[in-house]
């Protein structure tokens, strides 16, 4: 019993010991979270998101009678909005045909030049999604072409719910950078681009090939005459670069 007795005030301090390690871990913990919180709240980016919503874009492309085709107004019509879904869109190209089966004969050839306009485009057959619902306008049968286009939505603001002459925590305002975010948000032309870069065009390579000829040649890369590959001609009066001073 004695011995037991003598263990206890040991054993006590051991718990509480262990007891302050824990609410000190705790707290660092609490604190390192209040600190990214305060991060998030501080940054305009993430307290004030913009988001983003698809909106349906859709192109109606009347049937000539007789199966003639598209004319030449509606092949312009395809070609820009083909070129609107590969700068708007990551999803899917609907294109939707008439089901009855006279309809779909007379839509026949205008789906091959749509077909045909969407792979000179250089779209991915497998982003093509080619359907038969029977789409009709005023009850004559259309081709219908669709696609979902990213647009944001912005933030809305005028939040002063919070007394500014209290500021214990140091934060900003919680209106703070919010109208900057929406006037970014109403004001991008296309909001993918804040999702994903866009693509690279094709270089000119008339230039980039004659200055990589004359690099690996080793010729001079001083100044030329485009057009006949010369040196071009000193100017009159000027001093020759070349000559000893």
């Amino acid at each position: 019993m004695t011995a037991i007795k003598s263990m206890r005030p040991g054993i006590s301090r051991l718990a509480v010991v262990l007891a302050v390690g824990l609410a000190a871990s705790a707290g660092g913990c609490r604190h390192l979270l209040d600190d990214e919180v305060a991060a998030d709240l501080n940054d305009p980016v993430k307290r004030h998101p913009v988001a983003f919503a698809a909106e349906p874009e859709v192109l109606l492309v009347e049937l000539a009678p007789g199966g003639n085709g598209l004319s030449a107004n509606q092949e312009a019509d395809v070609y820009r909005f083909v070129r609107r879904y590969k700068a708007e869109s990551t999803g899917t190209l609907s294109i939707d045909a008439p089901r009855a089966a006279g309809a779909h004969l007379q839509a026949s050839r205008s789906a091959r030049q749509v077909e045909a306009i969407v792979r000179d485009a250089g779209i991915d057959p497998s982003a093509v999604s080619a359907t038969r619902s029977g789409p009709a306008v005023r009850g004559a049968p259309v081709l219908r072409l669709s696609y979902d286009k990213t647009v944001a939505v912005a933030p809305q603001c005028g939040d002063w719910a919070t007394d500014l002459g209290e500021n214990r925590e140091r934060l900003n305002y919680n209106n703070f950078g919010c109208a900057t975010q929406r006037n970014f948000a109403l004001n991008v032309a296309n909001a993918r681009d804040i999702i994903v870069p866009r693509e690279e065009s094709q270089r000119s390579s008339e230039v980039r090939s004659a200055s990589w000829s004359k690099y690996i040649g080793g010729a001079d890369s001083g100044s030329k005459d485009p057009a006949s590959g010369s040196a071009a001609p000193a100017t009159p009066g000027a001093p020759d670069p070349g000559a000893t001073p």
